[in-house]
């Protein structure tokens, strides 16, 4: 009996995956789609925190003795905004976030009397999502801002998360310039997109709880009332 010839199965086994390569391929032309058409587009990366959970506030009762020392106690209020979405979506540049819409508003006390507003939110930082708490006076300026959750490395962190640049907060309302380096202080190349980040979602909160506070629009030819 003769040895097999490796060389002559070799090419045998070529030609018979060549061949099976083909077929697939002209089954699939019949088909109507095409071996790239086979698999799906890979997924674009989004700049767009996606949407998640309303925010929680994770230590109301610290926050409040730093950022509202006198304050005994606060109350949550929720406002729809829906009826101002054409105006908010022109201020903000965007749509409503679902921190924004409903607007839960932490109405800080003290005594009988209200103080101010606590807002928490998520915003979009270079490394991942970044959770806001921003008290606001009643006169609408900025009393003081934490950050409660951060996913930043340890240099950024370490600027964002200062006294030096949080401090540059307080006593700012929505039309001030919110920009590094201009109203706010600069910072390092590796930390301006999350710092910056963080200046938009502190305005973002003035302009919201600004429309929730806004009295409802009186009924006229634009604003019928229900009968």
């Amino acid at each position: 009996m003769n040895p097999p010839n490796f060389t002559e199965i070799w090419h045998d086994l070529r030609r018979r995956v060549n061949s099976s390569g083909l077929l697939l391929a002209a089954c699939l032309v019949l088909s109507g789609c095409s071996p790239s058409e086979s698999e799906p587009p890979p997924a674009k990366p989004s700049s767009v925190l996606e949407a998640s959970p309303v925010c929680p506030w994770r230590d109301p009762l610290a926050d409040l003795a730093r950022l509202f020392p006198p304050a005994t106690n606060y109350v949550l209020e929720t406002r729809i905004l829906s009826e101002h979405t054409a105006e908010l979506r022109r201020h903000l540049g965007r749509q409503m976030t679902p921190d924004e819409n409903p607007l839960r508003i932490h109405r800080v006390r003290h005594g009988d009397q209200t103080t101010g507003s606590v807002l928490v939110t998520r915003i979009k930082a270079e490394h991942g999502g970044l959770e806001l708490v921003t008290g606001i006076a009643s006169n609408g300026l900025v009393r003081g801002v934490l950050i409660q959750s951060q996913r930043e490395p340890e240099a950024v962190a370490r600027v964002i998360t200062g006294s030096n640049f949080l401090a540059a907060f307080a006593g700012k309302n929505a039309a001030a310039a919110w920009r590094i380096g201009l109203d706010l202080p600069e910072v390092p190349p590796e930390a301006r997109f999350s710092a910056q980040a963080i200046a938009d979602g502190v305005r973002s909160q003035l302009i919201v709880l600004f429309f929730a506070n806004s009295p409802p629009a009186a009924p006229g030819p634009n604003n019928p009332t229900d009968h």
